[in-house]
C-alpha cells in the first residue's frame, strides 16, 4: 500500500506538473510593425512597434511607396494608427520565421491623410506566400459595414522559413495598410481537432483532417455570456474575443449566470493557451430553473455571417461552473451547425471529466451560396429529448469560426455593402456606445403573412399560409433609376419596377387577376421574369388613405424584414403616380378562406394538428418582429375585435374527434393570456412561442400513447 506521506508526494508533483502546464503560451516569433513610421514606437500596452522599412524588398522604396500620417485619429489607438504605408504598386514584405503556422494580422484605419490619399478610393489584394487573402478589397467600405473605426483582418497561414507579405493595388488605385502582426502559435493548434482529437464533419461520414499546408481566415471570436477580451487578457496570442451580444438571436435568448470566485482547472487536454479564463468562467444557459420543461419548446441560436462558398472549422469552448451541475448526464443537449446536427448528445462533464474543467470540440461544415454571397451560419442548442437529463438545459462558453482556402490556395470574400451589413470578425470592435434601456421601438402597421396570425384559428386577421421554404436572393433591378423616395438602403435591398413591368404581368392590372382586395386597394395575381416567378402585386388604390408618405414607410420597413413566416417583399414600383408593392406569391391563399369558404364535400377541414403548426408560425412571425428584427416593431393589427366566435364558441365541429382535451385546454390557456385588457398582463411573443409549441407537443404525445381524451360532440357544444 502506499503511505499516506507518499501520496501527499505524489499529489504535490502532479499540481507541480499541472502548474507548469497552466503557464501562458509564450510565442516563439513576434512581430509588430508601425507601417509608414520612421522610428520605433511605444503603444499603450508598453510593447514596441518596429518601422516597416527594414521588411520592404525594394531598393527604390520612394517610387513604389510612400508614408502618411492620419489627418486626425478618432476612437482609434496611435499605434498603429498615425501613420500607414501606401502603396503605388506591387511591394513585397519580407520575415524571417520558423516553421509553422502563424498568426498574420494587418491593421487598417481607413480615414484622410495628410498627403490627400483617400482610403474610400483604395482597393487592392494581399498574397502570401501562394494564398490570396484579400482580393479588390476596400478597408473602407469593410470598416463602415462593420460600424466601427478600424479593422484587423486575421489570417492563419503555414510558413516553412520565410513569410513574404504581398501588396497588389487594383488597377487605378493604391493599397495601404497601418500595421502588420506576426506570432507564433502552439503547434497543431487548428489541425490535431478539439479535446477528443477530432473534428466532426457536419453533414456527412467522410473523414475531414487539416492538411498542414492549409491557411485560415479568423471570422469570428466569441465569449459568449461575457465582456470583450482583448489581446493583454489573452493567453499569449494576442487574440481578441468579442462578446455575443451581436450575433445571438435575441438578446433575450438564454440569461448569463454570474459566478464569482471560480477556478477553471486547465489540464493537458486543455492547457490555459486555448482560452482565457474569462472565455470559460461566462457563458450563457436557457434558464427556466423553476420551469425546465419550457426549455424543449425552444433552441438557444447565434447567427454568424460568413462568405459563401468555403469549408468552415467551428470550435465550442465549454466548461461546467454550476455546483448544482457536478456529475455526468445531468445536462445533456445536441448541438446543431447550419439546420444539421453536429453532435446528437453533448454532456460537458461526461466529456471533460469533472466541474470546472474546461474542454472544446471542433466541427467542418460547409455554407453554400443558396442564401447569397454573404449567409448566416446557424448554431442552435436543444436540450436532449431522447435522453431527459436532471437539467433540461443547454450551455455554451465560447464560439471560434474560421474559414478555410479553397483549392486554388484563396480566402477572399466579396467586399460588404455598408448599407446592409452589420459584420463582426473578432477585430472589428464597435464605439463603446453601450445598449441601455433607451431603445427606440418602431410602431407601424404591417401585414403580417406567411404563417403569421397568432391564434389563426379563430382569429379573422387576413394571413397567408405557406409551406417553410428557403427563399432565393431576388437580383438587383436596374432598368430604372432609383427614385428619390427612397433610402439607397431599400434600393439595394429590393428591386425597383417601371410601370411597363407592372402592367404587363398584371394585363395591365386586368380585373380577373385580382385575388384580394382592401382599404389599401386590390392585390393582382401575376408573373416576372419571362413568366417563371409567380408575385402578389399590391396596387395602391386612389380612394386608399395611405398616401406617398405611408407608402415611403411600409416600402422601407417591409424591404429590411426577412423570415421565413413573413413574406418577402420582392419589390417596388413609383411610376406615373403609381404606388406598388410585388411580394412573393403564396398560392394556398388566406386562411380565412380555408377555415370558412371551404366546400366541406370535397375540402377536407384543417386539422388540430395543423392548426397548432399554424399558430406556432404565427407566432413565431411575431417573435421576430418583436425581438428578432434591428427595431422592435409592433404589429397593431392583433386585437380583441378581430377574434369571432360563433354562436357554439374558443369549435369546429370537423375537430371534434381530432383535438385532444390536454392540448385544448393548455390552447385557450394561451389565448385568454393575449387577449387581456391590461397589455403588461399579457405574454410576451417568446413566451407564446413556447407555449403553443408545448402545445403541439403535449397533442402529439396523447395521440401516441392514447391519453389526454378526445372530445365527443356533445363536449363540444356542450
Amino acid at each position: 500500500m502506499i503511505s499516506h506521506a507518499l501520496l501527499v508526494i505524489c499529489i504535490l508533483v502532479s499540481a507541480a506538473v499541472l502548474g507548469d502546464a497552466a503557464a501562458a503560451y509564450k510565442p516563439t516569433d513576434l512581430f509588430l510593425i508601425n507601417c509608414g513610421a520612421s522610428s520605433d514606437t511605444i503603444d499603450s500596452q508598453s510593447q514596441t512597434w518596429t518601422s516597416d522599412q527594414q521588411h520592404l524588398l525594394t531598393s527604390n522604396l520612394d517610387n513604389v511607396s510612400f508614408s502618411s500620417n492620419a489627418s486626425y485619429q478618432e476612437e482609434v489607438p496611435q499605434v498603429p494608427y498615425t501613420t500607414a504605408r501606401v502603396f503605388l504598386s506591387n511591394v513585397d514584405y519580407s520575415f524571417p520565421v520558423s516553421p509553422g503556422w502563424k498568426y498574420l494580422r494587418l491593421y487598417f484605419y481607413p480615414t484622410r491623410y495628410e498627403s490627400g490619399f483617400d482610403p474610400a478610393s483604395s482597393f487592392f489584394s494581399v498574397t502570401v506566400n501562394g494564398f490570396t487573402l484579400l482580393k479588390n478589397f476596400s478597408a473602407d467600405l469593410t470598416v463602415k459595414a462593420s460600424k466601427s473605426k478600424s479593422l484587423i483582418k486575421e489570417f492563419i497561414v503555414p510558413v516553412n522559413q520565410t513569410l513574404n507579405l504581398t501588396f497588389t493595388p487594383s488597377p487605378s488605385s493604391l493599397a495601404f495598410v497601418n500595421g502588420i502582426e506576426i506570432v507564433s502559435m502552439p503547434d497543431g493548434f487548428y489541425s490535431k481537432g478539439g479535446f477528443d482529437n477530432m473534428i466532426t464533419n457536419v453533414g456527412s461520414t467522410i473523414d475531414f483532417n487539416i492538411k498542414n499546408t492549409t491557411a485560415f481566415e479568423t471570422v469570428h471570436r466569441i465569449n459568449v455570456g461575457g465582456q470583450m477580451v482583448d489581446e493583454v487578457g489573452d493567453t499569449g496570442m494576442f487574440r481578441r474575443w468579442l462578446p455575443d451580444d451581436d450575433v445571438i438571436l435575441s438578446e433575450n435568448s438564454g440569461i448569463k449566470p454570474v459566478v464569482t470566485g471560480v477556478k477553471i482547472n486547465y489540464t493537458e487536454k486543455t492547457p490555459p493557451y486555448v482560452a482565457p479564463e474569462d472565455v470559460y468562467k461566462t457563458y450563457r444557459t436557457m434558464g427556466n430553473v423553476d420551469n425546465p420543461e419550457i426549455n424543449l419548446n425552444f433552441n438557444m441560436t447565434w447567427l454568424f455571417t460568413v462568405d459563401a462558398g468555403f469549408l468552415y472549422l467551428v470550435r465550442l469552448h465549454f466548461c461546467e461552473t454550476l455546483a448544482e451541475v457536478s456529475g455526468p448526464g445531468q445536462r445533456i443537449f445536441t448541438i446543431f451547425l447550419g439546420n444539421q446536427i453536429a453532435k446528437q448528445e453533448m454532456d460537458v462533464i461526461g466529456m471533460s471529466g469533472g466541474s470546472r474543467i474546461p474542454m472544446y470540440i471542433d466541427f467542418s461544415v460547409y455554407v453554400g451560396s443558396e442564401s447569397g454571397l454573404r449567409p448566416d451560419l446557424r448554431l442552435d442548442l436543444h436540450p436532449s429529448t431522447d435522453i431527459i437529463p436532471r437539467y433540461c438545459d443547454a450551455i455554451l462558453n465560447g464560439v471560434e469560426i474560421l474559414k478555410l482556402n479553397g483549392s486554388e490556395g484563396s480566402l477572399a470574400g466579396p467586399n460588404p455593402n455598408p448599407l446592409v451589413s452589420s459584420d463582426q470578425t473578432p477585430n472589428h470592435v464597435k464605439p463603446s456606445a453601450r445598449k441601455g434601456n433607451n431603445s427606440h421601438v418602431l410602431v407601424i402597421t404591417l401585414a403580417v403573412v406567411g404563417s403569421s396570425v397568432v391564434l389563426a384559428t379563430f382569429v379573422s386577421v387576413i394571413a397567408l399560409l405557406r409551406k417553410k421554404k428557403k427563399t432565393k436572393d431576388v437580383p438587383l433591378h436596374t432598368t430604372s433609376k432609383p427614385t428619390d423616395s427612397c433610402s439607397p438602403l431599400t434600393t439595394y435591398l429590393c428591386r425597383r419596377f417601371s410601370i411597363f413591368e407592372i402592367k404587363y404581368p398584371t394585363n395591365d392590372f386586368d380585373e380577373k387577376l385580382i385575388v384580394g382586395t382592401g382599404g389599401f386597394g386590390s392585390v393582382y395575381k401575376g408573373r416576372i421574369d419571362g413568366g417563371t416567378t409567380l408575385v402578389a402585386v399590391k396596387r395602391l388604390g386612389i380612394a386608399s388613405k395611405q398616401g406617398a408618405k405611408e407608402f415611403k414607410t411600409e416600402l422601407e420597413m417591409l424591404s429590411k424584414l426577412r423570415h421565413v413566416h413573413l413574406v418577402s417583399l420582392i419589390g417596388y414600383c413609383d411610376d406615373e403616380n403609381e404606388m406598388v408593392l410585388v411580394y412573393e406569391y403564396m398560392p394556398r391563399g388566406t386562411l380565412k378562406d380555408h377555415l370558412y369558404k371551404r366546400n366541406k364535400a370535397v375540402d377536407p377541414p384543417l386539422s388540430w394538428k395543423r392548426r397548432l403548426e399554424i399558430c406556432i408560425g404565427a407566432a413565431r412571425g411575431l417573435q421576430y418582429l418583436h425581438t428578432g428584427a434591428k427595431h422592435a416593431i409592433i404589429h397593431r393589427d392583433i386585437k380583441t375585435t378581430n377574434i369571432l366566435l360563433d354562436e357554439n364558441y374558443i369549435i369546429d365541429p370537423d375537430l371534434a374527434v381530432d383535438i385532444t382535451m390536454i392540448s385544448l385546454e393548455k390552447f385557450c390557456e394561451i389565448a385568454v393570456r393575449c387577449v387581456q385588457d391590461r397589455g403588461t398582463e399579457r405574454p410576451p411573443m417568446n413566451d407564446v412561442v413556447w407555449g403553443l409549441e408545448f402545445t403541439l407537443q403535449l397533442h402529439e404525445a396523447a395521440k401516441k400513447n392514447n391519453e389526454g381524451g378526445t372530445m365527443t360532440d356533445a363536449e363540444a357544444f356542450k
